[in-house]
């Protein structure tokens, strides 16, 4: 299943999510897009509160301009895609762009297609990866079993590999 965005007047791609806290229904946001940005959810603060978010803690993050900062983070359920995932929402006081990042197309599991010419933005459900193949375990078997009236002999250990 993909989802399909579109472009602000800024020209940046645009998503339509939901944010909620932990006892509160979904609130509506249009959110933009961000490869730079490696994080799941920015939301500015004076969204972020009126959602029921909680306050969990602060992050430090590093900024385009090599410059860090220390934020303020909730954690919070992303409603997008007819899915949901809890992540850490990162809260912004100095701006009032919605942003989602890397960690969310991880999360729900998207690839970022942009058509530019047509105006559109589309997340396409990315086809998991099998986990790779489990490595070869040895198992080390008594050659003979040790008789029960004696103190076992030191057995001869032959080496079984199981794919």
């Amino acid at each position: 299943m993909s989802v399909t965005g579109s472009f602000n007047s800024s020209g940046s791609p645009i998503i339509e999510i939901s944010v909620s806290g932990p006892v509160t229904k979904p609130t509506k946001f249009t959110a933009m897009m961000d490869t730079g940005f490696s994080g799941f959810l920015l939301l500015p603060i004076l969204e972020a509160f009126p959602v029921g978010l909680i306050l969990r803690g602060t992050t430090p993050i590093t900024l385009a301009d090599g410059s860090s900062q220390t934020k303020l983070t909730c954690l919070g359920e992303v409603h997008f895609g007819g899915r949901s995932e809890v992540g850490l929402i990162i809260i912004e006081w100095q701006s009032t762009e919605i942003l989602v990042g890397m960690d969310f197309l991880r999360k729900f599991e998207r690839k970022l297609v942009v058509d530019a010419p047509k105006g559109k933005v589309t997340l396409i459900k990315s086809k998991s990866a099998p986990p790779p193949p489990a490595p070869p375990v040895s198992v080390i078997v008594p050659a003979s079993p040790a008789p029960a009236s004696s103190a076992p002999p030191a057995p001869s250990p032959s080496t079984t590999t199981i794919p």
